[in-house]
Order: C-alpha cells, then sequence, then structure tokens
C-alpha cells in the first residue's frame, strides 16, 4: 500500500511539470486617431514607456491657432458685464418711473416702456452668458480635436517595433508597438488528464530556459473550458509578475504546478515485516496516516 501511495505521488507530481512558453500579456499596436503627417516621434524600440506618456504627433499648426482662438473668445466677457451694467441702471429705472407713475406724473405707456427695457435688459444679459457657455464648449471642442493628434501609450512597457517616421503621411496603421511586460503570461499546453486539477488561483513555479535554475512564482489565471480532442490537451495561462522587467518574453520555460490532492486509502495497519524492507539498512521508519 505504501508502494502503491509513493508511485501515485511520483505520477501525480511527474504529471505537474509541463513545456510552456512566457510571453508578454499585452502587445499593442498604437495609431492615430485621425489621418495626418507625422511630425514626431519621441520614442525608439527598446525604450521604456509609462502609460499615458506621449509618443507621437501630427502636425497641428492650423488646429493651435483654433484652440488659441477659441481660448480668447471663451475668456472674453466684455459682453457679459456690458449687459449686466445695463441691467442695473435699468432696473434704477425702472424704480423711478413707477414711483413717478404712483404719483401720477408719467403715463402708464412710460412705465409700461421702462418695465419693457428693464425685461429686455435681463434677457440680454441671459443671452450673453449662453454665449459665452458656448464659446467655452468650442474651447473644448477645440482642445480635444488637438488631443486626438496626439498619441500616448495605452499602457506602460517597452516598444517592440517603430514602424513609421516623422514627415510619413499616417492614416489608420500603426506607429508603435508596444508591449506589456508586467505581468508577462506564461502559457502551457497540459493534458485533459490533469483536466479539472488545474483551478484559477492555483500557484506554479516557472523556470525559463535561460536561467532554469531560478524558480519564478506565477498564479494560474486562466483554464480553458475546452481541450483539443487531436491532441488530448488544453490550455491554460498563468501570471507571472515582472515590476523590474528582468525577466524577458519570448522564451522556453517549465511550469511545475502544486501538487494536486491525491485520494490515498489510509494505512491503518502495517505489516512489520514489510517496514523493515522499505526502511533501508534495517533502520526504523515512521509512516504518515493520511
Amino acid at each position: 500500500m505504501a508502494l502503491a501511495a509513493l508511485a501515485s505521488g511520483s505520477a501525480a507530481e511527474e504529471l505537474q511539470t509541463h513545456d510552456c512558453v512566457i510571453v508578454p500579456s499585452a502587445i499593442v499596436g498604437v495609431s492615430t486617431a485621425v489621418p495626418g503627417v507625422l511630425e514626431s516621434v519621441s520614442v525608439e524600440r527598446s525604450d521604456r514607456v509609462e502609460r499615458g506618456q506621449l509618443l507621437a504627433a501630427l502636425e497641428s499648426d492650423v488646429e493651435l491657432v483654433e484652440r488659441d482662438l477659441a481660448r480668447v473668445r471663451a475668456e472674453t466677457e466684455a459682453a457679459v458685464k456690458l449687459r449686466e451694467v445695463s441691467l442695473i441702471f435699468d432696473k434704477r429705472s425702472l424704480r423711478r418711473v413707477k414711483s413717478l407713475a404712483r404719483e401720477k406724473v408719467i403715463s402708464l405707456d412710460e412705465r409700461d416702456k421702462a418695465e419693457r427695457e428693464a425685461e429686455l435688459a435681463g434677457w440680454r444679459l441671459q443671452d450673453a452668458k449662453d454665449l459665452l457657455r458656448q464659446r467655452e464648449l468650442e474651447l473644448r471642442r477645440s482642445e480635444q480635436v488637438l488631443a486626438r493628434r496626439q498619441v500616448h501609450s495605452p499602457i506602460g512597457g517597452i516598444v517592440v517595433q517603430r514602424l513609421h517616421h516623422p514627415g510619413e503621411y499616417v492614416e489608420d496603421e500603426p506607429v508603435l508597438r508596444i508591449a506589456q511586460l508586467d505581468p508577462l503570461y506564461v502559457e502551457a499546453i497540459v493534458p485533459m488528464t490533469e483536466f479539472g486539477n488545474i483551478k484559477p488561483g492555483m500557484h506554479a513555479s516557472v523556470a525559463s530556459e535561460i536561467d532554469p535554475g531560478r524558480k519564478l512564482a506565477a498564479e494560474v489565471v486562466v483554464v480553458d473550458g475546452m481541450g483539443d480532442a487531436a491532441s488530448g490537451t488544453f490550455g491554460i495561462r498563468l501570471s507571472l509578475p515582472n515590476p523590474d522587467y528582468a525577466i524577458p518574453a519570448g522564451v522556453k520555460c517549465q511550469v511545475r504546478l502544486e501538487n494536486p490532492q491525491v485520494a490515498l486509502e489510509p494505512a491503518k495497519v502495517v505489516d512489520p515485516e514489510l517496514a523493515m524492507e522499505l526502511t533501508p539498512s534495517g533502520g526504523q521508519k515512521t509512516f504518515e496516516t493520511h
């Protein structure tokens, strides 16, 4: 029974080591939102970039002028101030006219005219404020148009390919390709006999072919729900932290998963003679029950 348990444990352990490959967790082709002529590309291949970093820009002379013009118009409050002063004096005049009207010094037509002017002054002020608000929105639109002519990195990683240079016209093709190297993904193909034993959250150790003596801690994040009938295998993906970019991507590796729980019959009685045979040099051996 003990021999069977040891053999079963060895077989389970052998099944846990699989060939794998370490790959970037994402490769993004970064392009411009609108077509145009490239004015600058600020990074080269193998440069490390951060999320949100400016990578390239299109020629934007016209858009810059339109943005500046919209800003001047949005910051001009003279029309609003003018309407506010006009409203103050029209209301003051209306109070005097109403006082004179009560004393029957002026006609009702003159009072109505004063009321109308005060009312119109209020609406003129509101119209000036609405116009200023529209100009502020126009400024925001101009800023967005200008921002769409700049290329920012959507992820942090390494530039793996530069496809265009300043002066080239680009439309819908990538300008750069960026690989996200933190975390890395470990892709492995395992036999269908292990389906159900491997679950997301399971820990594993990974050894790359360039440094097999270094064991890297990874965690299972994806387990395919369907296998391949031709090969009798299914795929798994592990997440491998790489904050300092010390682990290269694009290399083969070996992954060893946690031992799945192997159901063994509890060893209630052990034959002393069998125990002596299994123990080297006839020494005593302690048997653990599971």
